[in-house]
């Protein structure tokens, strides 16, 4: 995994997702919904399939996709995160990606995974940080996702209630 921080759109990994979603979902399109990207997502073999047992390969992909709603419900700016190697086409004119309660809990469900790992370290991603210099920041860094996750879950289960 390449990588030049420890947010999960700071890897080759996790803006490989926005490019996909920009190629194949959002070109020429202002708003999006959660549940059509993790469809795409699971189409595409980036995100694991509904009802898989083992998903410890997709939690960088997890992250990856919540780290991303969650700069769409605050900056608003997917762009930013382009570099030499990740263009996002299809993302220049993305202006929001609305959630809605079963999206987002699934979003938070897997989140709690990885995060309840966290200790063992047993699942592959947590192992991986472990050992790096950023491992608390990491550890930061998925507790601030499972909260801005839970935060807009919990506004969302209001809204439709």
């Amino acid at each position: 995994m390449a990588c030049w921080g420890f947010h999960a759109l700071e890897s080759d990994e996790g803006l490989l997702l926005l490019d996909r979603i920009g190629e194949k979902l959002a070109a020429g399109k202002q708003s999006l919904k959660l549940a059509d990207i993790i469809a795409l997502l699971r189409s595409e073999k980036l995100l694991d399939p509904e009802g898989a047992a083992n998903t410890e390969d997709y939690d960088l992909a997890v992250l990856a996709l919540s780290e991303f709603y969650d700069r769409m419900q605050g900056e608003k700016n997917p762009l930013a995160l382009k570099n030499s190697r990740h263009a996002l086409r299809g993302l220049e004119d993305l202006e929001e990606v609305t959630g809605d309660a079963k999206s987002l809990a699934y979003l938070y469900g897997r989140l709690r995974e990885i995060q309840d790992d966290i200790d063992s370290c047993e699942r592959s991603y947590a192992a991986f940080w472990l050992e790096a210099a950023d491992y608390y920041d990491w550890v930061c860094y998925v507790d601030r996702t499972v909260e801005a996750v839970a935060r807009e879950k919990a506004a969302c289960s209001a809204a439709e209630a």
